[in-house]
């Protein structure tokens, strides 16, 4: 190889190399800004920004996800699956494109779909695979009691459910109390574990338990969650309300009465 023909490959390969770093830069750039946008609330720079990025990298998971999580801010959810699942198709069995699609198939009531991506979860132990199951279970009604009772049993036996504070999961927890005895027994052990870990710090979970023990008629410990949580706390107007629901089933018209002189005091 000639003097000439060495200085050119060099050369070529410098520009190359310079051109995928400007590239790459440009990208990330592209990247950060739209990160920094959607922290301002500008949704739709965020958006802009993102799909600069994307059309220089295409197969980039995490890029997709943020775009795909963008858009079911924005509503709509047409486009977050479009990139969920090219998301998918970039990385299958990808834990977190798996679960954030999931979560938009069921809010949407796609049981077909569901169906189709739940089996590609590789831990079956996971609580992301057995909490779609339970999802599933919901959606199917009556047709669905024998896997919501079977996914109750796996999330109830293994602690990864709180690993992450998930409120849409116990309120779906708490609205299936009354399917059978089976289901309470496997969502009190579930409610009571996450209200140990969590009620410090979130006043949600010590309603939406609170909640389903007045639906499941376990009042006295309805009623000792929520006056701890009144002792403890300023701002408790909604757990006075729920102890006004739990007296009113109970036809307790004097703890009613006494209630009703607090509040007035309070207000």
């Amino acid at each position: 190889m000639t003097m000439n023909k060495k200085i050119v490959i060099v050369l070529g390969l410098s520009i190359l190399i310079s051109g995928c770093l400007n590239a790459n830069k440009e990208k990330n750039y592209n990247f950060i800004k739209g990160l920094n946008e959607y922290q301002k609330n500008d949704k739709v720079s965020a958006l802009e920004n993102y799909k600069k990025a994307y059309e220089m990298d295409k197969n980039n998971v995490v890029l997709l996800n943020e775009i795909a999580y963008l858009y079911v801010d924005l509503g709509n959810y047409e486009e977050a699956e479009n990139y969920y699942k090219k998301a998918l198709e970039v990385k299958p069995n990808d834990e977190n494109s798996l679960k954030n699609l999931l979560q938009l198939l069921y809010l949407q009531n796609k049981i077909v779909e569901m169906k189709k991506y739940i089996p590609m979860i590789i831990d079956k132990n996971s609580f992301v695979y057995n909490l779609n199951n339970f999802r599933l279970g919901i959606l199917s009604n009556g047709e669905g009691e024998d896997i919501v009772e079977k996914s109750l049993l796996k999330i109830s036996s293994n602690d990864r459910f709180l690993e992450e504070y998930n409120e849409s999961f116990y309120t779906d927890l708490a609205s299936v109390a009354g399917l059978s005895d089976n289901t309470i027994k496997y969502s009190s052990i579930i409610f009571e574990k996450a209200y140990k870990k969590y009620s410090n710090k979130n006043k949600d979970i010590v309603k939406i338990y609170a909640n389903f023990l007045i639906e499941t008629k376990e009042y006295r410990k309805a009623e000792d969650i929520l006056m701890k949580y009144i002792v403890n706390n300023e701002d408790n107007l909604d757990e006075y309300a729920l102890l006004k629901k739990l007296y009113t089933k109970e036809n307790n018209k004097q703890k009613l009465e006494n209630l009703k002189k607090i509040l007035r005091n309070k207000i």
